[in-house]
């Protein structure tokens, strides 16, 4: 079976911004796994989340290139959008309860359903919440 990671906002943010911390880090990993051909995963929350965040804290510019990131990478077959459907967010809204400690997004819960869903058991993020629930994170 081939491996399968998931790639959460702070990822993608790091990857596209150079002055992000762990840019080079995660750029490398991220060319590696593609290089490897691990199946990069990702949700449309996440890349919604990323998208809005570009547009709110740098500029259209970006977004469009990590669109065109995004669109380029499923054509290629390099990575896997997973989609967030009604089964998915109740699950979220539980995990959001269970781990409320932790203070979890709703993002970070329909990622770990995900995750769970789809047997993905590594995360490339910054967020440290993941490691608190137990994911392994890279980097």
């Amino acid at each position: 079976m081939a491996r399968k990671i998931f790639i959460d906002t702070s990822a993608w943010i790091s990857y596209s911004l150079s002055g992000q911390p762990k840019h080079s880090t995660i750029k490398n990993i991220i060319r590696q796994f593609i290089k490897e051909y691990v199946t990069i995963c990702t949700s449309n929350d996440v890349i919604d989340e990323t998208i809005t965040r570009f547009i709110y804290s740098t500029n259209i510019k970006i977004a469009k290139k990590f669109i065109n990131l995004i669109n380029d990478g499923a054509k290629n077959n390099n990575f896997v959008q997973l989609w967030v459907d009604e089964e998915i967010q109740t699950q979220a809204f539980e995990l959001v309860q269970k781990y409320s400690e932790h203070s979890l997004s709703l993002t970070d819960a329909t990622t770990i359903a995900l995750m769970q869903k789809f047997s993905i058991e590594e995360i490339v993020s910054l967020d440290s919440d993941f490691k608190k629930v137990g994911i392994s994170t890279l980097p």
